[in-house]
């Protein structure tokens, strides 16, 4: 069915919807929100049955309802205080303003009138009905024309690319609730053809996504993983199946296995620039800065696109003091507004500076569902311990899972009850840990023996994290449970190291040729 409301065009098969004939990226909820309004046009919808409709769910909360219409009116730039389209409803819910037409065929020459609450009318041979007049002007005959020829692709479409349209571009998004759709569509895709090699390779990035933004479980980091690796089985020379396989090791935490997928992947085709940006970030987590950001380079040289490449480049700027940071970090902000990553990252930052309140702030800018991403919970839990508003940290750090737990864990231990957090020690959990060489975890575990009063344990765990490449010595002082800790004799020759390791990568930088101008410029 093909709906014209006013000036938008929406097409519920092929879920789209134009303005002027400019396409709109609308997330999957915030079209079925959109859809499930002008359905019921001119009636409106309660929360309730917009829970039902387009959440398929018995209850939603008011405020993500609530979020959902904003971020919808943001999308259309619909002015609540004036709606062209979305009005709200005191104590009924939300309504479309003005009449809908609708379309039942994409044939748009051989419509027949709908019955119910949709007026077929002018829309059936491409009329725009002026809303409350009667009248009605001709759209130009190029648009006509347009509408004929994207009915026509699509009537010509098999369900198997239609699912992978649709597919690629709720992953496109990157948020939460649309990534889980997209590997739905791609799983529904793969039983029609179970062979497909692109299909299978979108799948296994899909899951490495979920599992790296939005804590996806580990069967789906496995599945990732085995998928890559029986497409490189296929196509040994893909270079897009080792970066797949790169991308599943690195969400597992296999970091030294994922830096020779990625680098097989640039070697296999130089234009794979997503690759260098990949193994860049593994080096930063490594504390070889220098050439994290050498990397980044030849891949914005290379002509190559990351999305978190300005964000992985602040990062390392941040930590080395460089003088271009805030112009990297408002570069990342402007080209992935509202993205988890990015605001994970500027949050942390707000957090090793001891502004609790500012990291808050920019958690809050994630929309919807992202809102609550386990990466966004930690921190908003760490901003409100460090407010000392410490009921409302544990409740939130519930929410995030795993990565709450260890945070909790240091709270009960901090008021003496180590029960929680004696089971991090465990000889199995303790061997899980030992294996990665992700310096966080010791990071983690060190605030869990430093909150027991095991300074001495605490301060191996650091070392330990030194070693493997955490050069962070501000989000150590700002630690709610490693401050005190920091500021000791032994704190301080910690915090004597890591500046030494950081004044040697300046130094390395600073002596790259290149990479000053790379850095100080757009």
């Amino acid at each position: 069915m093909i709906y014209v409301l006013h000036d938008l065009i929406i097409d519920t098969e092929a879920r789209t919807v134009s303005h002027d004939n400019i396409a709109l990226k609308l997330p999957d909820l915030s079209f079925d929100l959109l859809v499930s309004l002008v359905e019921m046009a001119p009636e409106p919808l309660d929360n309730g049955q917009i829970s039902k409709r387009a959440w398929r769910l018995e209850q939603v909360s008011d405020q993500t309802i609530s979020q959902r219409v904003t971020l919808l009116r943001k999308a259309l730039e619909d002015d609540p205080k004036n709606p062209t389209y979305i009005r709200t409803i005191r104590g009924k819910g939300y309504a479309i303003v003005g009449s809908v037409e609708c379309v039942e065929d994409k044939d748009l020459h051989q419509t027949r009138r709908s019955a119910g609450k949709c007026n077929l009318a002018a829309a059936a041979l491409g009329l725009t009905v002026l809303a409350g007049t009667g009248a009605f002007f001709w759209p130009a005959l190029g648009f006509v024309e347009e509408q004929e020829a994207i009915a026509e692709h699509a009537i010509s479409k098999t369900n198997f690319e239609i699912l992978i349209e649709r597919a690629d571009a709720q992953l496109s998004l990157h948020q939460s609730r649309e990534t889980d759709r997209g590997i739905a569509m791609l799983r529904e895709a793969l039983v029609e053809e179970p062979h497909n090699f692109d299909a299978r390779l979108m799948l296994s990035f899909a899951l490495s996504t979920k599992a790296t933004k939005f804590d996806g479980d580990e069967p789906e980091e496995e599945e990732a993983e085995a998928i890559a690796r029986r497409l490189i089985s296929e196509q040994p020379d893909n270079s897009n199946a080792w970066s797949a396989l790169g991308y599943s090791l690195g969400a597992q935490g296999r970091m030294n296995e994922s830096l020779p997928a990625y680098q097989r992947a640039y070697q296999l085709n130089p234009s794979n620039t997503s690759a260098l940006s990949s193994a860049a970030h593994i080096y930063l987590l490594q504390g070889n800065l220098q050439q994290a950001l050498m990397l980044e380079m030849r891949a914005k040289q290379a002509g190559g696109s990351s999305r978190y490449a300005e964000i992985q480049i602040f990062q390392i700027l941040e930590l080395i003091e460089h003088p271009a940071t805030d112009r990297w970090r408002e570069k990342a902000l402007s080209l992935n507004p509202e993205q988890v990553v990015v605001l994970r990252e500027i949050a942390r930052s707000y957090l090793r500076k001891g502004n609790p309140m500012a990291a808050i702030e920019t958690l809050n800018q994630a929309k919807g569902e992202d809102r609550l991403a386990p990466q966004i919970l930690r921190l908003r839990g760490r901003a409100n311990m460090s407010l000392g508003r410490i009921s409302e940290a544990r409740q939130i750090l519930e929410g995030a899972g795993w990565r709450g737990q260890y945070n909790l864990a240091a709270l009960d231990a901090r008021s003496g009850d180590n029960e929680f957090a004696d089971t991090f020690f465990k000889a199995e959990k303790l061997a899980a840990i030992e294996s990665d060489p992700d310096p966080e975890p010791r990071i983690q575990l060190a605030e869990i023996k430093s909150a027991q009063g095991d300074k001495d344990q605490a301060i191996e765990l650091v070392t330990r994290a030194v070693s493997l490449g955490w050069r962070d010595v501000d989000w150590l002082k700002q630690s709610p449970f490693l401050g005190e800790l920091m500021s000791s004799d032994k704190g301080r020759i910690i915090e004597q190291r890591i500046e030494r390791e950081l004044e040697a990568q300046r130094i390395l930088i600073a002596g790259t040729d290149g990479l000053a101008e790379f850095l100080g410029t757009d």
